[in-house]
């Protein structure tokens, strides 16, 4: 019978998710959502046939991997309720890093001379169970994610805090303001980050590249100001906050 890991890996398989929407809008969503608990190392969004609604996070360790599936089973994302599962199989992109990889066409002939192994000595029908390339670069193919049991593991400590000479200078107020946003920021990828802070109580944009983000306190608003200004929304966009005017 072909093994097929099930047990705590760095890569979440992810269902349930709208397939309406756009990749980019994805990628960036899961991506607010997830990096909360750990660094992402890569997000993958399937968008052929029989693939949409499906997408793999990997993380940079384990840990991050075990946050995400425990606290984010069955977030509400774009109006489903997300479906999180360790994957069934470690990424390449980790299996290279551990020194475990094993190029896929010796992974299919290990595969097909151990079925043929088995059914010498037992008529035992068995399940087969289909791979995830999970390199980006290839073609993706379907895959189902089995049942785990999750271990219990407190989310990565946030950031230090960053306070500039701009902040120092300004009257602390419960809003927060946020400038030079990218055009895919929308409220709900807003709301993902900072609802993690207590006292979160909404997000407005009054136009594109700007938000506004409310909390009961001033208390509240500077601790999530001093924890996420400066935190990386894409690879060149970072998350620029200031006091807004109450």
């Amino acid at each position: 019978m072909t093994s097929v890991i099930s047990q705590p890996n760095n890569t979440l398989y992810i269902s349930n998710i709208d397939w309406k929407i756009k990749k980019p809008l994805l990628r960036r969503s899961l991506f607010s959502l997830m990096t909360r608990h750990g660094k992402v190392v890569e997000i993958i969004a399937l968008r052929k046939d029989g693939l949409r609604g499906q997408a793999f996070v990997i993380f940079e360790d384990v840990q991050a991997a075990t946050a995400a599936l425990r606290f984010e089973q069955g977030f509400t994302f774009f109006g489903k309720d997300l479906k999180l599962a360790y994957a069934k199989e470690k990424s390449d992109r980790i299996s290279k890093r551990d020194g475990s990889y094993v190029p896929r066409a010796k992974r299919v002939k290990r595969e097909e001379e151990s079925t043929a192994a088995a059914a010498t000595t037992t008529t035992t029908t068995t399940q087969g169970a289909t791979e995830v390339d999970m390199d980006v670069s290839a073609e993706g193919t379907s895959t189902t994610a089995g049942d785990s049991t999750t271990t219990t593991a407190a989310p990565p400590l946030p950031p230090a805090p960053t306070t500039t000479a701009t902040q120092q200078q300004q009257q602390p107020t419960h809003i927060l303001f946020a400038e030079n946003l990218p055009s895919e920021c929308n409220e709900m990828m807003l709301a993902m980050l900072f609802r993690q802070y207590a006292g979160f109580k909404e997000v407005r944009i009054p136009r594109a590249g700007l938000a506004f983000i409310e909390f009961d306190t001033e208390p509240h608003a500077t601790l999530a100001l001093e924890r996420l200004n400066g935190f990386k929304l894409t690879t060149t966009d970072s998350l620029k906050l200031t006091y807004g005017k109450a």
